[in-house]
């Protein structure tokens, strides 16, 4: 039921920023994307992903949690296996739904804090990287060079774009790019 609700709410906040997205004036001249642009994109983008989120919720016979554990219930007892409830890892999702690792949960939070500290003292493509290698660490990762190169390959990209190709300043912080 809530993920009907959510899904709903979603293509609802869709609907509003396309409708504000659309009251936006359009640039005149020789801008290439105008102020119009990106929250039409990203109003675009939300009602995709809200269309499906409202198609999965409402598709008949995918009620989250009751599909899934009839069914593996259901093959436990079939197959002879003990049904203690007992779930192996990866079996069943909704087991896990209730529990909220808040370790990790506040670690996002000081490294998301600490990203926004550094951004205009470090610069945007090095606290971007820093902040990657820490989410990935978070979540487990424990490949730092692998961690390393993701994160600044993601994050020079995304300067080039922003900085370079659209125009918008970035902050350049402690190492100013060359190019």
């Amino acid at each position: 039921m809530t993920q009907r609700i959510v899904s709903l709410g979603f293509l609802a906040a869709a609907v509003v920023v396309l409708a504000q997205a659309f009251s936006i004036p359009q640039g005149t001249g020789y801008q290439t994307v105008g102020p119009r642009a990106f929250p039409l994109l990203v109003g675009v983008g939300l009602a995709v992903v809200s269309v499906i989120g409202v198609i999965q919720a409402f598709r008949p016979g995918s009620t989250p949690g009751e599909v899934a554990a009839g069914s593996v219930a259901a093959g436990s007892v079939a197959s002879g296996e003990d049904t203690s409830g007992e779930v192996a890892p990866g079996e069943d999702a909704s087991v896990e739904d209730g529990e909220t690792h808040w370790p990790s949960v506040l670690m996002l939070l000081g490294a998301l804090a600490a990203y926004a500290l550094l951004l205009v003292p470090a610069g945007y493509w090095q606290a971007t990287t820093l902040f990657f290698v820490a989410v990935a660490r978070v979540l487990g990762s424990r490949r730092l060079v692998r961690d390393v190169l993701a994160g600044l390959v993601l994050a020079l990209a995304t300067y080039f774009l922003f900085d370079r190709l659209l125009g918008i300043t970035l902050p350049p912080g402690l190492i100013r790019l060359a190019f």
